[in-house]
């Protein structure tokens, strides 16, 4: 397996020995230091961060589900209640999760 300095190292030899060219309208070339801070805040403009961690947390992860903290719970169901929460997300294109926070929120709503 090759990683990620082995494959840029690769492409900056390829580059250097002129095998391989940047698209004409791609703009200047950046190395060190520059680069890593150009392509730093691009990632966070992508990513609507304002922190290279918060930045890499969205691109590697789930999107976040509202700008307020979220938090994860557990909690044991029987077995005929999850197999029908996971039908209707299927049948709704949905997840388990989306259903279990709609099911709290209207509940709480409601009470």
């Amino acid at each position: 397996m090759t990683t990620d300095t082995e494959y840029y190292d690769k492409l900056d030899e390829l580059y250097s020995s002129g095998q391989i060219r940047p698209d004409q309208n791609s703009g200047p070339i950046l190395r060190g230091a520059e680069a890593v801070t150009v392509g730093r805040q691009h990632l966070m403009e992508a990513t609507g961060t304002t922190s290279i961690e918060d930045a890499v947390s969205v691109a590697l992860g789930r999107p976040r589900l509202s700008s307020e903290p979220n938090e994860t719970i557990r909690t044991r169901v029987p077995r005929p209640l999850l197999d029908k929460v996971k039908s209707l997300a299927r049948q709704r294109s949905t997840t388990v999760s989306q259903i279990v926070r709609e099911a709290m929120s209207q509940y709480v709503n409601a009470a």
